[in-house]
């Protein structure tokens, strides 16, 4: 039973190892050929842990830059207008008191939890028997106890600070591994990557 285990854990580990890409992504005709370069564009993570925060927005605001953008991180704005109002973005009013032409907004959500062994695996076999009747058996068991990866999905948009209506939107999704920056990071870049593509930067 034990064996079976370790191999249900393996084949878990497999099908985490997939590359990070781009789920699914829609454009808003209405901008269709707007440019950001050279724009303020404020850049806002939302994640369950600061950390994990700070390094999306970390991540995002460089490959915003790297577009050619003048990114500004929404954790900059200490006591600016971040608080949800009621049919709006809690962002907008930020945006607008800095005059960025853009929000760029990621949800960082956990996605699949992979787990696998993370040392070797021992096996021990019994024989044995006497006349007629003989008989084996044997077991194993992974040695160095089990290693958990999380597979990390963002949720990005870019908004409109004026009205508020998205821009763009994608969703993408990255392979399990214990480096949550360089998921973070890929993430960022694969995104960045598509917003290019759609003719904004």
């Amino acid at each position: 039973m034990l064996e079976r285990m370790a191999a249900a854990l393996g084949a878990l580990w497999l099908a985490g190892c997939a590359s990070t890409q781009i789920d699914a992504q829609w454009t808003n005709p209405d901008y269709s050929g707007r440019s950001l370069r050279g724009a303020p564009v404020l850049v806002a993570c939302e994640a369950q842990e600061p950390t994990l925060q700070r390094i999306c927005e970390d991540q995002v605001a460089a490959q915003i830059a790297a577009l050619g953008g003048i990114p500004t991180r929404a954790t900059q704005l200490v006591g600016a207008d971040v608080a949800p109002t009621a049919g709006t973005d809690p962002y907008l009013a930020a945006a607008r008191r800095i005059g960025a032409r853009a929000i760029v907004r990621t949800t960082l959500t956990t996605g699949a939890i992979v787990a696998a062994p993370s040392g070797p695996t021992i096996g021990i076999g019994i024989g044995g028997g006497s006349g007629s009747v003989g008989g084996f058996g044997g077991f194993s068991f992974p040695v160095g106890g089990t290693r958990v990866s999380n597979a990390y999905a963002s949720e990005t948009a870019m908004i409109d600070p004026a009205n508020g209506a998205i821009m763009w939107s994608a969703r993408a999704s990255s392979s399990a591994g214990q480096d949550t920056t360089a998921q973070i990071a890929e993430l960022a870049r694969i995104a960045a990557a598509a917003i290019k593509q759609a003719g904004f930067f």
